[in-house]
């Protein structure tokens, strides 16, 4: 095994040690003026949280533990309200569930990414309405050996996310949809072989 092998190897060794102990649900509840609570549930390993390092995989989501964390995120950003924070330690690993109220769609955005840039946009064409959500991608310049690798050790691993709009759900580009909601997972080997960002969008 050549040096370059080794080191993509011990990268995903860590990275593997982080995303297998991590499991991230979210769901998002419109209102009809598009206001709206944003739910988030994740497990992590007390294993991984003594590494030490789960804030450097933001592409998806923050995952901040302590609820002063949460706190100061509804503080410093205009139109959110954290509604609820539970922690629960139970079998080696720690379950956080946070809910927040958000008043506009720049402080929902605030939720789901932790950098300035837009994940989700909401716009009215027409007659409906188009939620479309940009998942990030780890890095876009992966290589062909390192997808392979992720293939394997990643293969169980995904982000689930959730839309529950105002009325009956018409269109999805991926994912299934039932009455007013819709779902998708995304398998992680998916979302780094992608060469640019995976977009979810959903309309109404």
């Amino acid at each position: 095994m050549n040096t370059r092998i080794i080191k993509i190897f011990f990268i995903f060794f860590l990275s593997f040690s982080l995303f297998s102990c991590i499991t991230i649900d979210t769901e998002i509840i419109f209102r009809q003026n598009l206001t709206g609570e944003v739910l988030i549930r994740y497990s992590v390993s007390q294993a991984a949280l003594n590494i030490g390092k789960i804030d450097r995989f933001d592409d998806f989501l923050p995952l901040p533990i302590e609820e002063y964390r949460f706190r100061e995120l509804a503080a410093n950003v205009d139109g959110l309200r954290l509604i609820s924070y539970r922690k629960e330690e139970k079998n080696n690993e720690v379950h956080i569930t946070v809910r927040y109220e958000f008043r506009n769609i720049e402080a929902l955005n605030a939720v789901v990414s932790n950098s300035n840039d837009t994940k989700i946009e909401v716009q009215r064409r027409g007659e409906r309405t188009y939620y479309t959500q940009q998942i990030g991608a780890i890095n876009r310049t992966i290589s062909q050996e390192t997808i392979k690798l992720a293939q394997t050790i990643f293969s169980d691993r995904s982000i689930n996310l959730k839309v529950t709009a105002p009325q009956n759900i018409r269109t999805v580009n991926s994912g299934t949809m039932t009455g007013r909601s819709a779902q998708v997972s995304y398998n992680l080997p998916q979302l780094l072989s992608a060469t640019d960002s995976v977009k979810w969008e959903v309309s109404w």
